[in-house]
């Protein structure tokens, strides 16, 4: 497993390694992004096929501003339990 390898690797090795990502072409730097979001949807699924909860009373799942009371609220950011 990937998560092994990394663990395995020294701190130094690490580093350089992140330090390299912002020197990455794009199709490279695209290629590993596609590969660890893979990843992650195998260690805990994919948020693209869990079903989706509203969290606010606009409905709009926090993605634009409520007007209550004359007062600027911005979805669930501000409503969630």
């Amino acid at each position: 497993m990937a998560s092994r390898a990394l663990r395995a690797l020294p701190a130094a090795s690490l580093d350089q390694m992140l330090a390299a990502i912002p020197s990455l072409p794009r199709p490279v730097l695209s290629r590993l992004v596609s590969r660890m979001i893979d990843h992650l949807d195998e260690l805990d699924g994919d948020t693209d096929l869990e079903p989706e909860v509203d969290c606010c009373s606009a409905g709009d799942d926090g993605c634009g501003v409520i007007l209550m009371h004359g007062l600027r609220y911005w979805g669930a950011a501000q409503e969630e339990p």
